[in-house]
Formats: C-alpha cells, sequence, structure tokens
C-alpha cells in the first residue's frame, strides 16, 4: 500500500499536478485512513476499559482474575523466585536496617488504643439490607462498625436442623466439640449424639428447660457443618471459608449474658426464635470512649462485625414458650 502511494505521488509530480490537486484527489483516501486508525484503537482501548470495570465492581471476576495470576505465579516460580517480594511491605532495600515491633500482644480483651476513635461517635447499631460485601467492608468492616442485616434469610427450626444434621452429615454427630457449656449432661459424658438423643427425649415435655452452646474447631467437623449451616448470601466465595463454627440453642430457657470469645470476622445468624446480644469494645476503648451495644437479633438476620475491636456476649430475657432460639456464629480469617 506505501509503495502504491509512493508510487501514485510520483506520477502526480510528473503529470505537474499542484500540491491542493493532489490533497483534493487524497481527501477520501486519507479520511479511510485515519478512521481504520481510530477503529483500531478502538478495538485495543474498550476491551481494557470493559476488563476494568469487570475488576472493580464484579467480585467473581475479581477473583477468578486473580486465580488465575496466582497460577501464572506458580508457574513462573522455578524461574524467578518471587517469594520474598510477595510478603514484604517494602520493595525497595533498605539495606541491614531492621523495624522492630515494640507494641507488646494483645490480650482477649484488648484493642490498640488508636481503634477507640473508630466507635467514639456511635449511637448504636447500623442496619442494612440487600448488600453486597463489598459495601459491607468498605462502609462497616474497615471502620470497626458491626452492622447487622435484616435479610440474611437463614431460618429454620430445631427439629428440621437436627434432620438436616443426621440426613447429611452424620460424621459430625461423631465430632469432639472444642468448647461444650450445656445442662443436658456432665462435661465429662458429653458426646453430641447422647445429648441430640436426650433433646428427641424432651421433645414433648415442657418442663425440661435446657441449653447447649457447642464450637466446632476440629478441621473434619468444620468442614461436615458447612453441609448444613448455609453461606449467607454476602459471604463471597473468594474468602477464606470459616475454620470455626458456633452452635448455639436455647430451649424455654431464662439466660444471663454469657462472653463467648471469638476471633476474626464474625458473622452471626439467628436461625429460629431470638437472642439478646451485646458488644462491648474492648479495652483501653471501653472506659468511657465506646458504648456497649445491646440489640436483639431475630429470626432470619445476621450480625457482622470483627473481634478487632468488639467483644460478644448472648443471652436470653424472655424465652419463648415453644420456638427454641437457635443461631450460628463463623469465625473468619479475614485480611482487609
Amino acid at each position: 500500500m506505501e509503495e502504491e502511494l509512493k508510487q501514485f505521488f510520483a506520477d502526480c509530480q510528473i503529470q505537474e499536478f499542484s500540491g491542493e490537486d493532489i490533497l483534493a484527489i487524497c481527501q477520501p483516501l486519507v479520511w479511510r485512513i485515519r478512521l481504520a486508525k481510530a477503529k483500531r484503537w478502538c478495538l485495543i482501548v474498550l476491551p481494557l476499559v470493559f476488563l476494568y470495570l469487570l475488576w472493580s465492581y464484579c467480585d467473581t471476576f475479581s477473583w477468578f482474575i486473580s486465580a488465575l495470576g496466582r497460577l501464572l505465579l506458580i508457574q513462573v516460580l522455578p524461574l524467578w523466585d518471587w517469594t520474598p517480594y510477595y510478603n514484604a511491605k517494602c520493595l525497595i532495600s533498605r539495606g541491614d536496617q531492621q523495624v522492630h515491633n515494640s507494641l507488646p500482644p494483645l490480650g482477649r480483651r484488648e484493642t490498640l488504643p488508636e481503634n477507640c476513635v473508630l466507635c467514639d461517635s456511635i449511637e448504636g447499631i447500623a442496619t442494612a439490607s440487600n448488600v453486597s460485601y463489598s459495601m459491607l467492608e468498605s462502609q462497616y468492616l474497615e471502620r470497626g462498625l458491626p452492622v447487622i442485616i435484616t435479610d440474611a434469610g437463614l431460618e429454620t427450626n430445631l427439629w428440621d436442623l437436627l434432620e438436616l444434621i443426621e440426613v447429611k452429615a452424620p460424621e459430625w454427630l461423631a465430632s469432639e466439640p472444642c468448647d461444650v457449656s450445656s445442662n443436658l449432661l456432665l462435661r465429662k459424658l458429653f458426646n453430641l449424639e447422647a445429648a441430640l438423643e436426650k433433646i428427641h427425649s424432651w421433645q414433648e415435655q415442657t418442663t425440661n428447660p435446657w441449653h447447649l452452646q457447642l464450637r466446632n474447631c476440629q478441621r473434619k467437623a468444620v468442614k461436615t457443618s458447612r453441609l448444613f449451616l448455609e453461606r449467607p448470601y454476602y459471604y463471597p466465595f473468594h474468602m477464606a471459608p470459616y475454620y470455626s463454627s458456633w452452635l448455639l440453642a436455647v430451649h424455654q430457657q431464662k439466660r444471663t449474658q454469657a462472653e463467648i470469645y471469638v476471633r476474626g470476622l464474625i458473622l452471626m445468624q439467628q436461625v429460629s426464635g431470638h437472642f439478646d446480644v451485646v458488644l462491648h469494645p474492648k479495652d483501653p476503648c471501653g472506659n468511657g470512649v465506646c458504648p456497649s451495644l445491646r440489640m436483639r437479633l431475630n429470626a432470619g438476620e445476621g450480625l457482622i462485625y470483627s473481634s478487632d475491636l468488639w467483644s460478644l456476649s448472648y443471652g436470653l430475657e424472655k424465652p419463648h414458650s415453644k420456638v427454641t432460639s437457635l443461631a450460628s456464629i463463623f469465625e473468619i480469617d479475614w485480611q482487609p
């Protein structure tokens, strides 16, 4: 094409065409060349813009691309050891200078003093519905603010849950919980199968109030519990699965507030009945700086918060005469 244009201009010069004449003759061709360049740039830029929008607003797509990136990094690992850069906070070498963290380790009821400014103006707990995880993270979790999800929608009753466990996760009944509180059996005699048999035997009796609080932390038990403890819709698939799960059940028994130690990102789902929940600010934020947040969590609602700032207790002031109060708690390793 370029050679033909050169030959054309040479012929025009031989025939003594002026510059204006040559420009007039070539104007349609010039316009088509410019249009072809514009189309070529559009074919390059528009897909990049589309990919950027997907990366920014679609969690599933961004997770998929991140997974592909990790696979690619694994493939190039024999050629280039990038692992020192993966965990480094600074990619520029600072010589032999070392930074030592002089802060003592925090206790289970302690938080950094700098976190107290996050809750000094809290007047109550927020509620939200029809939310995405990215919105929860940016508006609440990164700011240390707990929030109640009013449309979590995970509702069932005790007997349907027990039937689901027996059908889908019979192995869970043979697991050994790592934290148990119950008036069904002595602790040294406790096992899940015996406890559930006692609950079944008391099904028709109204004079036997009981409570059961247990935590699964064994890997196999936690994995099995995912078969009957549903994942809430705002729990993204790219986030790590919960490493520990709790089951709280109280039947026709008044329960005073009892603190349970949880760590990480906490998802509490009220499955049936209700619980009276209190979030206490950790020291030193509790000394008149941050208020304790009291709430009633009803069936179908969920509570999500970070344990970096808050500790959790629950109770039941007014038990229902027929409905068993039932809730689950997930503990998740959270790295924002």
